[in-house]
């Protein structure tokens, strides 16, 4: 079961494009379009970031919280099960993932890790909104237009989820 898990997590990296439109972005692998599972109880989220405002992570959660979710910031690291951190991600070839603990189809926990590197314009927003989505338990999507498409550049970079994205939420819970 371990090991199920872990390949589908290693799914849930964002690749971002080069500076350039032009360049394409290296693709990640696509989930399937099942949840990964749902919250039993609210999601405090704890943004470890260090102040780096470039993410807007708090952004990033009210936007999710309109969906259905019932995701929340919080101030105390120790009362948090999702933490986002600014580190590199640790999948390889991508900007960004996150990281789920599960207890069957329960979401009890989620790390997030936000490339610093790629903070500038509205990069790191996007990112900070496509990881927390994996955290609410959705998988990659095929539509451009969703914050849940897996690379990301100027031309699919999002802020906030689109109707689709908001359905699948509200669908998941």
């Amino acid at each position: 079961m371990k090991r199920i898990i872990f390949v589908v997590l290693a799914a849930v990296g964002l690749a971002v494009g080069a500076a350039a439109p032009s360049q394409a972005a290296k693709p990640a692998p696509t989930a399937t379009a099942a949840y990964w599972g749902h919250w039993a109880t609210q999601a405090l989220v704890y943004d470890a970031t260090g102040g780096n405002n470039s993410f807007k992570v708090p952004e990033a959660v009210s936007e999710w919280s309109k969906s259905g979710w019932n995701v929340v910031m919080t101030t105390d690291a120790t009362k948090a099960n999702i933490t986002v951190v600014a580190e590199n991600s640790t999948v390889d070839g991508a900007v960004g993932d996150a990281t789920l603990v599960t207890s069957g189809s329960i979401i009890t926990g989620c790390t997030v890790h936000l490339s610093p590197t790629f903070t500038y314009v509205n990069v790191g927003e996007h990112m900070a909104i496509h990881e927390l989505g994996h955290c609410g338990g959705l998988p990659h999507s095929t539509s451009t237009k969703s914050v849940m498409y897996p690379t990301t550049n100027s031309n699919t970079m999002m802020t906030k989820p689109s109707a689709q994205d908001i359905r699948w939420m509200a669908g998941n819970y």
